[in-house]
Parts: structure tokens; C-alpha cells; sequence
């Protein structure tokens, strides 16, 4: 372990590892309400997203929102909000986070022509900066306390 990576740690991160997908897209599984699934890790990303075709198996509960998403490809999305879930990247766990959702067709589309499995999700800007994480592409850790 390097010398930050270690440093890192004793100031309370987590470390969890991500892999860089051939579409130069980097990628984390969560557990969301104790569902697994594959994610983007997207810091140009707002919100922490999920698809809204995957309300279900991740149990999630959602109220229609006015706010309308927009992304690389796509405008003017239709959005749900799911509030009081629980979410966990490793080790680390947290509760009472909230997602919104969305069709996330658009993206696995575009995956699909790298001939790369379908995400569920996005991490996005709004958690990674709450919880003060860090990427360190060397070791290809996501560091997050």
C-alpha cells in the first residue's frame, strides 16, 4: 500500500475499488437496499441516479418530481425521487440517501455497442462530494468517508 492510500484510511475513508470499462467509463458495484448492481462512478454526474426500470428490484419507493434530467445523448428526462434508502460500496454503508431515477436506456444502449453489460445506476457528484471521496487512478481505489 502506498503512502496516501494508508494515510487515506487512518483519517476514516474507505477504499473501494473500481474498474475502467473499455468505453474509458469507470465502474463500482453497490448494494442498494441490499440489492446488488453494477454502477457508473460519473463525477460529471449531479445526482446519484438509478434506472427507473430497476425501482423494483432494488426496492425502492418513489414520488413523481418536477425536475427534468438531462445527460451526454439525452433531455428532458422524466424523474422520480426515492428517498430513505440505504446504500453501501464496500465497507462503507449509509442510510436515508436518496436517488433519483430515471430511464437510463440511453446509456446501456450506448454500452451495448462496446458490447458491455448494462449498468443499473450512476454514483454521482452529490454523494461523492458529501462524503469527501477521492478516485486514485493508480491503484484504481475510490476513497469515501
Amino acid at each position: 500500500m502506498i503512502e496516501i492510500e494508508h494515510s487515506l484510511l487512518q483519517q476514516g475513508y474507505h477504499s473501494i475499488p473500481f474498474r475502467i470499462r473499455k468505453s474509458n467509463h469507470l465502474y463500482i458495484y453497490a448494494k442498494i437496499n441490499g440489492v446488488k448492481g453494477l454502477f457508473l462512478l460519473d463525477t460529471g454526474a449531479s445526482n446519484t441516479c438509478i434506472d427507473i426500470n430497476q425501482s423494483e428490484p432494488f426496492c425502492l419507493v418513489s414520488n413523481q418530481s418536477n425536475a427534468k434530467a438531462s445527460g451526454a445523448g439525452s433531455n428532458d428526462l422524466y424523474t422520480e425521487i426515492s428517498k430513505g434508502n440505504r446504500i453501501q460500496l464496500g465497507k462503507w454503508k449509509r442510510t436515508n440517501t436518496t436517488f433519483v431515477l430515471l430511464d437510463l436506456n440511453h446509456v446501456n444502449i450506448a454500452f451495448s455497442q462496446y458490447k458491455l453489460p448494462a449498468v443499473q445506476g450512476i454514483i454521482g457528484s452529490d454523494l461523492l462530494k458529501q462524503h469527501e471521496a477521492l478516485i486514485h487512478y493508480p491503484s484504481r481505489l475510490l476513497f469515501i468517508r
